[in-house]
């Protein structure tokens, strides 16, 4: 858990901020036009989570959503996927400048994890339950891995994730043997112990290019280019510190030119480049260099940023509206949040650049380096653009 952004940030960038107007550029359902369902759609199961959108390229954007296939398939054996052909991964690529489908693929998988990464050039990582594809430009295969299970640990788990640059590829294989044990006071009760294995592989081919180890979990990480900005790896709980781990294994801590004050809410990282790095949660979010300093940061008391995306120098944040009431469900504390809208904001230029409103429970979004705004929000996939 981080909890260190500063709650100064409240009193310097609270309230609204001036922002440029924006323009949809189009908008489709998803459900009549290309067949998926609602990205919105009632939850039964852990495969029906697993669906996003990104873009692969400034012109082209791409949609997938596991999906049960329509008739259930006889009992064979499992593929490299780990699946047996009762689930397909959907892939839509779509133009980004009227939205007309240029290519579409079914992929099978299984019931478990599956997503799709976009790469540089236009390429991309399909994960399908164990297996993991590379797929150029032109949608050709061009390489595989498989992720074993070694089933040895209480808790094993494969993550997948790339650079910002899009020229490398993480791979994080995570055995845990022991999990740490904290009381709420900070005591340590157990460090918790693990197997971590990393994996630093090209993007163009999938080859290894760096391999280190470490002995406990990482509760946050992120690939930046040439590091991976993560919590401190002498432990498998989070100190409160945010560092470089270098692709030999060896960890820094970055050093913050401004005081850091401690909160209970949990907060998350992403990488921005090799040079930024965003944290978000509870009501704040900032923009940090690798060096400490702080460059942008944005909060509001009535909403959660609950989640970022960047790309360039533009950066997307999910903005979600506190409610209270006796009401609402799976709320223990009658504090609840929901959807509200999505902010574009220009880093270079320190400014919001337009707000997109949402409305159902879960929307996926992505930005481009131009800053366009996809954003899928129940069976509609609308791309918005900044107006001039």
């Amino acid at each position: 858990m981080m909890r260190w952004l500063p709650i100064v940030l409240l009193i310097l960038t609270s309230g609204p901020l001036p922002g440029a107007s924006s323009s949809s550029r189009w908008k489709i359902n998803l459900e009549q036009s290309h067949g998926l369902q609602s990205f919105d759609r009632e939850i039964s199961a852990f495969w029906m989570i697993q669906q996003g959108v990104l873009f692969l390229t400034p012109d082209r954007v791409l949609a997938y959503q596991v999906n049960r296939t329509q008739e259930q398939v006889r009992l064979a054996p499992r593929d490299a996927s780990g699946g047996a052909g009762n689930f397909v991964l959907n892939i839509k690529v779509l133009s980004v400048q009227d939205g007309h489908l240029i290519k579409s693929l079914n992929l099978p998988t299984n019931g478990a994890v599956s997503s799709v990464i976009a790469t540089r050039g236009g390429g991309f990582l399909a994960r399908t339950g164990s297996a993991l594809y590379l797929y150029s430009a032109d949608f050709a295969p061009v390489a595989s891995r498989e992720l074993p299970l070694k089933k040895s640990g209480r808790v094993e788990s494969w993550q997948v994730r790339v650079s910002p640059s899009g020229a490398e590829v993480v791979l994080l294989h995570e055995e845990v043997l022991g999990e740490a044990e904290v009381l709420s006071d900070n005591t340590v009760l157990h460090d918790g112990e693990a197997k971590v294995e990393v994996e630093i592989l090209n993007s163009e081919t999938l080859k290894p290019e760096k391999t280190f180890t470490l002995s406990h979990t990482l509760p946050f990480w992120a690939p930046a280019d040439k590091v991976l900005l993560s919590s401190n790896p002498a432990h498998s709980y989070s100190d409160g510190q945010l560092g470089t781990l270098d692709f030999n294994g060896h960890w820094s801590p970055i050093r913050a030119e401004f005081d850091l004050a401690k909160s209970s809410c949990p907060y998350s990282l992403s990488a921005i480049d090799g040079q930024r790095v965003v944290l978000y949660g509870c009501e704040a979010f900032t923009v940090l260099s690798t060096s400490g300093k702080r460059l942008f940061s944005r909060s509001d008391g009535r909403y959660v940023f609950r989640s970022v995306a960047a790309s360039g120098s533009y950066l997307a944040a999910a903005c979600d509206h506190y409610r209270v009431g006796s009401d609402i469900p799976h709320s223990g504390w009658d504090l609840s949040t929901r959807a509200d809208h999505i902010e574009v904001y220009d880093l270079d230029r320190r400014s919001r650049l337009f707000s997109v409103p949402v409305h159902r429970e879960r929307v996926y979004y992505a930005l481009s380096p131009q800053g366009d705004l996809a954003v899928v929000d129940g069976p509609s996939l609308e791309m918005v653009q900044a107006g001039h």
